[in-house]
């Protein structure tokens, strides 16, 4: 998985990269750096998530659109929605586009993803509009909560750090002086680009904001338009240095960004990496590795476990899908967990996650067996083993 999200983020600069091709930019070499070294984009590619992928396809379809291969390029598109939710609001984006360029023959293969999936829902689950009647993360959920409208906009120095948030500014800024030169005409870039990243951005604030659509505040997501980000930064890379002349002072700049961007990630700042912390396991995975030995050591006969940290999975080799050996805190809500099952409570997935409380084990249904504390970068993890009477 890492190394398929590692291609997925390469795979995103490249496309990035053919798109400067297009506008014929200088130092288009420079995307690369400004991708590698923002923080968040590097550390997203040691993961399971989706927003790599989302970022592909969103570089790959823009790419191909701008190329005018038209087709080919919203197909790619249209199947953001299944990688990623917010992919719907990008098509939104698309759409809206297209007609505002009265390319209205181009509106059906916005469509191309939802019908192919429709096509497979309505085989398997009997119901075509399957994406919208099974959607997880539709109506509030308050566990999730609700914060600040500016939100994500402060976070974003945490995903791409000072230097290239700055460049990202001046980007935005050499798109309205293009925006206002054409006489308020937008452009396909101009759509997929800035379009992109603000409807992300705004959206986002707005579920935050509400409480709406499950949000957490978790400021990865934007990551899923980071292609966007590092157009823009670049755009600002470029205003930057070609209003500086003569060449030698040119040349001087364009080397003084690079080394800025390159080094601002290793610098003592709270918008860099956090050495080891980021390179190594966390407080939840550290805590779980010592419950899971306990057990193995303590516990003897074999028995159905139950856990809200899928991490336990792993640790304890198990198939979460084989009620045999696994079955999840949904069970302990419906008290249908077997007697002389062992549970893996901890104090943030089974509470966020499964919605699982200490109060739901009684002493009069469960033993407390096992507690397990780790203490990291101002974080506590807790694990509690309990056993079903």
């Amino acid at each position: 998985m890492k190394v398929f999200n590692t291609l997925c983020v390469l795979g995103s600069i490249f496309f990035c990269e053919r798109i400067l091709n297009l506008k014929q930019f200088k130092n288009r070499k420079v995307i690369w750096i400004l991708g590698l070294f923002s923080i968040h984009i590097f550390l997203v590619q040691s993961s399971g998530l989706t927003e790599p992928l989302a970022a592909l396809f969103l570089s790959a379809g823009i790419y191909l659109y701008l190329k005018n291969h038209f087709y080919y390029g919203l197909i790619i598109l249209s199947f953001l929605p299944f990688i990623r939710s917010e992919g719907w609001v990008m098509l939104c984006v698309a759409i809206v586009m297209l007609l505002y360029q009265k390319r209205f023959r181009l509106l059906p293969f916005v469509t191309f993803g939802t019908v192919v999936y429709g096509i497979i829902g309505q085989f398997y689950y009997h119901d075509f509009l399957w994406m919208f009647h099974q959607n997880p993360y539709s109506g509030v959920e308050l566990k999730y909560g609700s914060g600040d409208l500016f939100h994500f906009a402060n976070q974003m120095p945490y995903l791409l750090g000072w230097p290239t948030l700055i460049l990202l500014i001046f980007g935005l800024f050499a798109s309205s002086v293009a925006f206002v030169k054409s006489k308020y005409t937008i452009s396909s870039y101009q759509f997929l680009v800035v379009g992109m990243f603000f409807a992300m951005l705004v959206s986002h604030s707005i579920f935050w904001h509400q409480g709406w659509f499950h949000s957490f505040g978790m400021k990865r997501v934007l990551l899923a338009v980071f292609p966007c980000m590092l157009l823009l930064a670049i755009d600002g890379f470029h205003f930057i240095t070609n209003g500086i002349k003569p060449l030698f002072y040119r040349r001087l700049s364009i080397a003084a960004l690079i080394v800025l961007i390159t080094i601002f990630p290793f610098t003592p700042n709270k918008a860099a990496f956090v050495f080891p912390y980021e390179f190594e396991k966390d407080s939840s995975q550290e805590v779980a590795i010592k419950a899971v030995d306990w057990y193995r050591n303590h516990v003897t006969d074999p028995s159905v476990v139950s856990f809200g940290n899928y991490y336990f999975a792993e640790l304890l080799q198990v198939d979460i899908d084989d009620t045999k050996e696994v079955m999840l805190h949904d069970a302990i809500k419906k008290k249908s967990l077997p007697s002389g099952s062992i549970v893996f409570w901890d104090n943030y997935f089974s509470v966020t996650d499964m919605g699982v409380t200490q109060e739901d084990f009684t002493p009069s249904e469960y033993t407390l067996l096992h507690s397990e504390t780790v203490s990291k970068r101002n974080r506590t993890s807790v694990v509690h083993i309990y056993k079903k009477k």
